[in-house]
């Protein structure tokens, strides 16, 4: 029975339907119900990353979410994968909170759910099918999505396709002829979307900070031509994506003088204020800076950054006045990323928009095709958790890796162990292409054909991750004709009766199949030089090297 703590009122479903239920939450506030303990292996989040732990009640696990950062949807599952209670609430853009914890003050096998919300008339819908876990949140994300007006953007081509970025490589020191030579070779390789990160507004070195932000003007010792710079990526076949951190004025820029009376609040560790976009002045102030941009350089798209900003100090904002059109920053930024959306489809009907966790709600997604992990610099185990968390609530849109980084002296493994974990998403790299060992750069360049080739099914294809609870050990992709397997802890895996690729990320040099059964198969090492073919037989331990592929042919 799910109650309203505060009304005390006892909710009955509205509606049941193919054994989900519906509950109609009519007022703002805290609800709870308990459901059994029995069989509860572990809990899944949006934003939990490595963490699918089951706490107790005095330190529940759980999500909050509002449009601009989060997502209302909570899951626990039991030790095969198999969902026990998947929550989620149509409301996507009020500010909401979904907790779960064990509830051993009682002594009972029970855990408890709590939903607050602070919106009216959501829909919860409470799911214990015992179907799998994935199907379970992939279905919940598709239900909250339903709910939006306009439903999801297209997402253009090249928001699928291989991506450059400047960030790890040249962190807020882009250079313009440096990163020509990047792109061209990159071009050639089957890289052709480009993303100028962060350092390209302000001259000088590096600073770590956002406090140069707020003009946005083109750093000369940095881009000296940068209509020049925008043609010959556009002659390569690259379209440019550019950064802005969108809410940001840094202390140290002019405009934070000028604007200083439309700061919403300061965000002291970055260095800046956070622009008051109740305004519609403060909105128009920034679509402006955008625009001028794409009319003037012809980008193709904008990595809009610290959108999850304008959710930091949300208790102490000036107070409403007349020349503002909406009372929080919430509606101000749904506002904003409608506005942004149609001015730049206007110019463009394929403009690319890039967002990055913690905005990945359902419904931010009608405002952007791209969505990225959230900084992991060098830690594949973190990008596949995230790529896996994007993939299932936010299915329909271009889910990107972080960017790679990894340095010259890394070995040719370890870099094929970054790369096997972002197989499933658009991968995107950071590293200096004419600078790495010829190694380094023929791993790359064999990855993102296969990947290229392979496309339709390791976006398009059927998802699936296996054991949440140990960050996803197996995970595949398929299709009617094929499917795509890497293993990232233990070599065992099973014939899908199938034409299958399976990449072997485990610590062994082998791998084993769980049956007899007979198939053809090559196995290649990470470099990709054939090793062995045959016929599988009785003996299944296979020689498959770390990093190498076994194809499975029927």
């Amino acid at each position: 029975m799910i109650e309203h703590l505060g009304k005390k009122e006892k909710l009955e479903p509205v509606s049941v339907s193919d054994g989900i239920e519906y509950y109609k939450l009519t007022y703002p506030g805290k609800y709870k119900w308990i459901e059994e303990l029995r069989g509860v292996f572990s809990t899944w989040g949006p934003l939990n990353g490595r963490d699918h732990s089951i706490r107790q009640w005095w330190f529940p696990n759980g999500v909050s979410s509002v449009y601009q950062c989060g997502s209302p949807l909570l899951s626990t599952m039991d030790s095969e994968g198999v969902n026990r209670v998947t929550v989620a609430l149509s409301d996507t853009f009020s500010r909401s909170a979904l907790t779960v914890s064990v509830d051993d003050l009682n002594q009972r096998d029970e855990i408890i759910f709590t939903v607050e919300t602070q919106g009216e008339g959501a829909l919860l819908r409470v799911d214990r099918r015992p179907v799998d876990y994935c199907n379970a949140i992939y279905e919940a994300g598709e239900w909250m999505r339903s709910f939006l007006p306009d439903g999801q953007i297209p997402v253009p081509n090249n928001a699928e396709l291989p991506l450059y970025s400047s960030w790890y490589n040249f962190h807020q020191e882009p250079e313009q002829y440096l990163l020509e030579k990047e792109l061209e070779l990159a071009s050639k390789i089957g890289f052709k979307t480009f993303i100028l990160d962060d350092g390209w507004q302000f001259e000088g070195k590096n600073t770590g900070s956002y406090q140069l932000c707020g003009e946005w003007n083109l750093a000369k010792d940095k881009f000296p031509d940068f209509k020049g710079f925008c043609d010959r990526l556009h002659s390569f076949d690259v379209k440019i994506l550019m950064w802005f951190a969108v809410p940001f004025v840094g202390f140290d820029s002019p405009e934070y003088i000028r604007l200083k009376d439309k700061i919403a609040f300061d965000n002291k560790p970055f260095g800046a204020g956070v622009l008051d976009i109740r305004y519609p002045s403060m909105r128009k102030h920034i679509i402006d800076i955008l625009l001028r941009y794409v009319n003037d350089y012809g980008i193709d798209g904008l990595k809009l950054d610290f959108i999850d900003a304008f959710n930091m100090d949300v208790e102490h904002l000036p107070p409403f006045n007349d020349e503002m059109d909406v009372k929080t920053l919430d509606l101000a930024a749904v506002l904003l990323m409608d506005e942004i959306y149609a001015t730049m489809t206007g110019i463009n009907p394929d403009f690319m928009f890039e967002f990055r966790q913690n905005y990945i709600g359902a419904s931010i997604v009608n405002r952007c095709n791209m969505l990225r992990v959230g900084d992991c610099a060098a830690d594949p185990i973190t990008n596949r958790v995230g790529i896996t968390a994007l993939r299932l609530v936010n299915g329909g849109t271009a889910i990107h890796s972080d960017m790679l980084l990894w340095g010259k002296c890394e070995s040719t493994l370890n870099c094929q162990r970054q790369l096997l974990n972002i197989l499933f998403s658009v991968p995107q790299i950071s590293v200096r292409l004419t600078e790495i060992p010829e190694e380094q750069f023929d791993l790359v360049r064999r990855f993102v054909k296969y990947w290229t080739d392979n496309r339709e099914i390791l976006l398009h294809g059927k998802f699936r991750a296996y054991h949440p609870e140990s960050n996803y050990t197996v995970m595949t992709a398929e299709t009617d004709e094929k499917k795509i397997t890497v293993l990232h802890a233990e070599p065992l895996f099973t014939p899908a009766g199938k034409n299958e690729d399976i990449f072997n990320d485990t610590a062994y040099d082998y791998m084993v199949s769980s049956t007899d059964d007979k198939f053809n198969y090559t196995i290649y090492d990470l470099y990709g030089n054939v090793t062995e073919t045959g016929v599988s037989g009785k003996e299944r331990r296979l020689n498959v090297p770390r990093g190498g592929m076994l194809k499975i042919t029927v």
